[in-house]
């Protein structure tokens, strides 16, 4: 009995900490409908589109962000555009040349300090391909799963005939 008088105030601070620190991680405004985005991240409202001709185009650029990149020539001005994994746009059978007529879908953003337009659609003439997903993100070619287009297009290619 005197064991249990003398642990008896533990258990009690014990408990008494369990249930504030519930009660305290449970603050107003803190659930995923109050929050704020990051002030870099990509909000698919601020989409743009950007039409041009191609002064430049690079498969595996240098410069942040690592990809290809197009330099654009608009009526505003010369812009850098980030197209993403340049293996994506071969799977997808997009032919960028210089001085073809482009038009792009997204948004700015910087890298560093220079300014970069990323590319989440590419349109040359009729054919229009994704290159960026709804949430920012690059696609690779295992995105193709996700384009069920050029998913289709890529594996009829690959059943040719015997090798």
């Amino acid at each position: 009995m005197k064991l249990l008088s003398t642990f008896y105030p533990f258990v009690v601070f014990v408990c008494a900490g369990v249930c504030a620190g519930s009660a305290f991680a449970q603050r107003p405004g803190a659930n995923a409908a109050s929050a704020k985005p990051a002030p870099y991240s990509y909000n698919i409202a601020n989409d743009v589109s950007l039409q041009g001709t191609v002064l430049n185009f690079t498969e595996n650029s240098q410069t942040a962000p690592l990809g290809a990149h197009v330099l654009l020539q608009t009526s505003a001005g010369n812009v850098d555009v980030h197209l993403g994994d340049a293996r994506f746009l071969r799977l997808a059978k997009l032919n960028i040349t210089q001085g073809a007529s482009l038009r792009f879908v997204g948004q700015m953003s910087s890298a560093g300090k220079n300014p970069v337009f990323l590319a989440r659609l590419v349109q040359i003439g009729a054919q229009v391909v994704a290159v960026r997903s709804d949430r920012g993100l690059p696609l690779g070619a295992a995105g193709l799963r996700a384009n069920k287009a050029l998913l289709l297009s890529a594996q009829a290619e690959q059943k040719g005939g015997a090798r």
